[in-house]
């Protein structure tokens, strides 16, 4: 642990624990709860958040808090990369060197225990110049936002485990290359809530954090795999969603303002795409923190490709799986907004189609 005034280095950056709560200078002592902690879990989890905080908060990184065999499962074509020095590799090597100044913000940081472990959520944006190319994706002048969605598994004080989803198509649509078909919701690179919100620094009071946890529950087992075949009112999601809601999906899906946007948009192509699909559950990893939320499927989705096809990919007729992570936040008694990332570059694979080949098509024309 660190003390105040002083700071982890990194050969990309320091990392100041101390400073004004934006960005990574969220002081230390914002880790710390306000409240007597009741709960035992909760001195772990507040271990966890600070140990997760400078990896979820910094492009680059250091390997002090990896576990010798800590598993990084990132999106395709990244994969599954098995022990310390992989990891850092990865993360202080291929990123540092595509994204050597830029700031990494997340919009959402919450932590539970789950399955007996302590886990972190996070998601935000890497934003930054490309210094080099990467995946084929040219490096381009101007700020590129990268969006990312991580789930930490922290154990005897050691990360033991990431899920990672990048929004990968996003960073080539910005370096003017569309591998997706134009998005039916509004295609842009969303913002987070209120960071007295979307970052839980400290304790939350368990009855918000049950509210939420119940809520999402909920909407999932008994709203979303509630589907019958194609008929999206059968879902009765409007019993969970505020009036205000807004559904942030990965580039190619695009925004949603409200229930309706986000039936034409979002839920009624997927549900056209693959009737009857369902979220998987229990999922890798399921948290809630006071008014956030979120969970990790590794797969997520599960269904059969039968329907319509989906973002331009025709229908296989065979079973489909993808991997997303959700992201909620509450207001009252109704979620409020939800972040998806799915892993669309490992289920077109599934399906037939490589999306990282038409990055070089899309430039040789």
């Amino acid at each position: 642990m660190l003390h105040s005034g002083e700071t982890r280095r990194s050969r990309c950056e320091t990392i100041r624990l101390t400073g004004s709560g934006d960005g990574v200078g969220i002081a230390e002592s914002r880790f710390l709860s306000e409240e007597p902690m009741t709960n035992p879990d909760q001195p772990v989890l507040m271990a966890a958040k600070r140990i997760v905080w400078p990896y979820a908060a910094s492009p680059c990184h250091h390997d002090r808090h990896l576990s010798e065999r800590v598993q990084y499962y990132g999106p395709a074509p990244i994969g599954l990369l098995s022990g310390k020095g992989a990891v850092a590799g990865f993360l202080d090597g291929t990123l540092a060197r595509v994204f050597p100044a830029a700031e990494k913000k997340p919009y959402l940081y919450f932590g539970d225990i789950f399955d007996g472990s302590a886990w972190i959520g996070a998601t935000g944006n890497i934003k930054g110049r490309m210094a080099s190319s990467w995946l084929g994706i040219p490096a381009a002048d101007g700020t590129h936002a990268l969006r990312f969605g991580e789930f930490y598994k922290v154990e005897d004080e050691r990360i033991v485990e990431v899920r990672c989803i990048l929004d990968i198509p996003g960073l080539a649509a910005q370096a003017g290359i569309e591998i997706l078909p134009r998005s039916r919701g509004k295609a842009a690179i969303p913002g987070g809530p209120a960071p007295s919100v979307g970052v839980r620094v400290g304790a939350s009071d368990p009855e918000d954090t049950n509210l939420t946890r119940s809520l999402v529950e909920e909407m999932i087992t008994g709203g979303c795999n509630k589907l019958e075949g194609t008929d999206l009112a059968s879902q009765g999601l409007e019993r969970f969603w505020h009036p205000e809601m807004a559904w942030h999906g990965p580039w190619g899906v695009g925004s949603s303002f409200g229930l309706d946007e986000f039936y034409r948009f979002a839920q009624g192509p997927s549900v056209r795409s693959f009737p009857g699909r369902r979220g998987s559950w229990p999922k890798v990893a399921f948290l809630a923190d006071g008014e956030a939320a979120g969970f990790v499927g590794w797969p997520g989705l599960i269904g059969e490709f039968t329907g319509e096809p989906f973002l331009g990919m025709p229908p296989t007729g065979g079973p489909i799986s993808q991997n997303v992570m959700d992201f909620y936040v509450r207001r009252g008694g109704k979620l409020l907004e939800n972040w998806v990332l799915i892993d669309l570059i490992e289920f077109a694979s599934g399906c037939g189609v490589d999306l990282l080949a038409r990055i070089a098509e899309r430039q040789a024309r």
